[in-house]
């Protein structure tokens, strides 16, 4: 599938001249050791002690600072002989724009969802399989829903991995609740149970008017219970006509459209967002990313607020949204691929993904110990973090380079749905035919 355009200090090596009678990592020494062997230094100790340059692009356009911040701060501590040279992804430094100037990148950092366009788009796919293997990442450490889900969308083979992740949670604003006398959502609540909430709660009083429940259209569909993919890669079709497309949007919106809701949505021309349980305190309950509070602290200073799991279907209790994982890739053009593998390797080590814990974000290992640790150090601890991992993961859908255009077109006819300007089927076939086409366009270029 092609498409145009498209921490801590390292350890000092000390083992070179150490002798050993092991036979594993050992090579014989005939001159002046009468035929001893000598240890041979593990890979990363080979590789660390290097000086390259290391040049690393996130496609999600991050500045140095939060670059620094969330990864670069504990590459440089960890590999002092590397140099990291970031270049922020801005018009006129986009990795296309990178490309055609002839600047490598090393390391590409992306969402799972941004990651095909430039992997696939612009053919900067590199399987890192024999890396993995050589440098002694142990796949089975990983969460393994995160794992089959990329091993999906190569074939069979890695291209990236997952180094911090993030699912779909409801954020509740307490004052509201407090106000109506309503007890607090619960962890593991279902979406009937969330129905009837969402039915207290949306009421005028005082000259405001409040809702109980909405979502973030693109998120909740993006990484859905129903873990369906938006294109077919044998049909090399769009799959926005498949049942379960259907299921989302009933689940998710219409189920929940109370006609105070329609009121709302039509006088605004909106779905309430988050901006409505934060700001102006309208909304109390709002499924978003459980990633929120920590990118966007801002916006949840000034609120009473907690959060409870991704509420359930009945018939599949348990089963939450698909992980979004935050992943890093080394391009087929990297001139240092070892050491890039190495950076890899530390970030998602134990240590490193500890470290993230902490501060508040989901580890990709399935470790207990570093989930029970999640935001015990940042500014939100005491907050019901275990709601991420109360649930399990969905299946990860199959994800294309033609996905986030696919989906702008179903996600605007959720406000025709709930206001009653449109009805279901009609929105589906809608959005079915722009997303052919599109697929068809491209595919022609």
């Amino acid at each position: 599938m092609s498409k145009k355009g498209w921490t801590t200090a390292i350890s000092v090596l000390v083992g070179a001249s150490l002798l050993t009678a092991c036979g594993g990592n050992t090579t014989s020494e005939g001159n002046g050791n009468g035929g001893k062997e000598t240890a041979k230094p593990p890979v990363e100790d080979q590789v660390s002690q290097e000086p390259v340059e290391l040049v690393i692009q996130d496609q999600g356009g991050a500045s140095e600072e939060v670059f620094n911040q969330s990864y670069g701060a504990f590459i440089k501590q960890k590999f002092p002989n590397y140099t990291i040279k970031y270049i922020q992804a801005a018009k006129g430094t986009t990795l296309q724009d990178l490309i055609v100037a002839g600047q490598h990148v090393d390391i590409i950092i992306a969402g799972i969802n941004g990651m095909p366009d430039p992997l696939f788009g612009l053919d900067m796919k590199f399987d890192m399989t024999e890396l993995i293997k050589k440098h002694g990442v142990d796949l089975s450490k990983f969460e393994s829903t995160l794992i089959d889900g990329i091993k999906t969308m190569g074939d069979g083979k890695l291209y990236f991995l997952p180094v911090t992740n993030l699912v779909q949670v409801m954020f509740y604003n307490k004052s509201i609740f407090d106000k109506f006398g309503i007890p607090y959502p619960k962890d593991g609540m279902t979406w009937d149970e969330v129905g009837e909430l969402n039915r207290k709660l949306t009421r005028s009083e005082g000259g405001v008017s409040y809702m109980g429940y909405s979502a973030s259209p693109a998120h909740i569909l993006n990484m859905s219970q129903y873990s369906m993919p938006l294109y077919d890669p044998q049909s090399k079709k769009p799959m926005l006509t498949d049942e379960r497309w259907r299921l989302a949007l009933e689940t998710y919106f219409l189920n929940q459209a109370t006609s105070g809701y329609k009121e709302w949505a039509t006088t605004k021309k909106k779905v309430p967002y988050y901006t409505e349980m934060t700001a102006s305190q309208e909304l109390a309950m709002m499924v978003f990313n459980s990633q929120f509070p920590f990118d966007g602290p801002q916006h949840v200073k000034d609120i009473d607020w907690d959060l409870v799991s991704l509420p359930v279907l009945k018939d599949k209790p348990k089963l939450g949204s698909q992980p979004n994982p935050k992943t890093f890739a080394i391009t087929k053009t990297s001139k240092n691929k070892d050491a890039a593998m190495e950076v890899i390797k530390y970030m998602t080590s134990a240590e490193m993904q500890m470290n993230f814990s902490k501060q508040g974000y989901m580890t990709v290992l399935n470790d207990d110990t570093i989930k029970k640790a999640i935001g015990t150090e940042s500014q939100h601890k005491g907050k019901n973090w275990g709601a991420v991992y109360y649930n399990n993961f969905a299946p990860m859908a199959y994800k294309s380079i033609y996905d986030t255009k696919i989906l702008s077109f179903l996600t605007p006819n959720v406000l025709k749905l709930v206001t009653g300007e449109t009805d279901l089927n009609s929105a589906i076939r809608s959005a079915q035919e722009q997303a052919e086409k599109y697929v068809e366009s491209e595919m022609k270029k």
